[in-house]
């Protein structure tokens, strides 16, 4: 990853550790497609995000990993966009406290 996308996951991650959570940039042996960055959120719910050019795809590894982690109940959102994401965990913040 190069370049604006790297920026902007890069201000996320810092907005989630400024904001309390934690940001994990997750790179286990032998598992690949593995989305960007997992957010652990208070009250301990995962989401997840994958970082995007505007023009970026997601490869079909990628794809078949957020298959899998959706699948499991994890929210996973691919953007390029660093409002877009911080709605995304803001969502999930603000529906654990109603």
């Amino acid at each position: 990853m190069a370049g604006p996308e790297k920026r902007i996951e890069s201000a996320f991650a810092k907005w989630c550790r400024d904001s309390g959570m934690f940001c994990l940039k997750l790179a286990a042996q032998g598992v690949t497609g593995f989305p960007d960055r997992s957010v652990i959120l208070p009250g301990g719910k995962l989401v997840c995000v994958e970082f995007r050019s505007p023009t970026g795809k997601t490869s079909k590894v990628q794809d078949q990993r957020i298959s899998a982690l959706r699948l499991l109940g994890v929210p996973v959102l691919v953007t390029s966009v660093l409002a877009e994401a911080k709605d995304f965990v803001r969502g999930f913040i603000d529906a654990s406290r109603s």
